[in-house]
């Protein structure tokens, strides 16, 4: 005698997904540029979030403790609110080399590093005396660079010009 026995299962799964938050400007996500074989991405081909005027943000060949960086991302007016980017975690590090252009007003300041609104990392910033750091942004999905110069009177054509003289995004 042969038995046959068929079997019949059905599984259902209910996923309750959380309500997508309507895109405004500042939230929109910046294309991500393909990475360079070592996994790393100059912070300047990304596009920052928000519209900025190149005479307040932009690239300029700037010198700082006397070496000469082409392409530096430089801040001319350091008391107007910082750039953003929006790097949705695909970053661990950004490692950058910052401070005031040799031939700027020579004011002191400093410049944050800060991931999805908490500071990572304060630099001090001076003529002369440019510094590279490593930021550990793992988990951050907005990044933002923000210039603090107490001199008011920084705010000007001649006035204060902070430099990322090279800001690298490591994967």
């Amino acid at each position: 005698m042969t038995v046959t026995e068929t079997v019949t299962a059905t599984a259902t799964a209910t996923v309750e997904a959380s309500p997508r938050e309507p895109a405004d400007e500042d939230s929109a996500e910046s294309p991500a540029p393909a990475p360079l074989p070592s996994g790393e991405v100059a912070l300047s081909d990304l596009t920052p979030l928000g519209d900025y005027p190149d005479d307040e943000f932009g690239l300029q060949t700037v010198t700082l403790g006397g070496k000469s960086y082409s392409n530096a991302m430089v801040v001319k007016y350091p008391c107007q609110p910082g750039t953003e980017y929006s790097i949705n975690q695909r970053y661990k590090k950004l490692v950058l080399t910052v401070g005031l252009d040799d031939n700027a007003v020579a004011v002191s300041g400093k410049l944050a590093v800060i991931g999805d609104g908490k500071t990572r990392k304060n630099i001090m910033l001076e003529v002369n005396r440019p510094q590279t750091v490593s930021v550990d942004i793992t988990g951050v999905v907005k990044l933002g660079i923000e210039a603090d110069i107490s001199d008011e009177s920084s705010c000007n054509d001649d006035g204060v010009v902070v430099a990322l003289g090279k800001a690298v995004l490591m994967s």
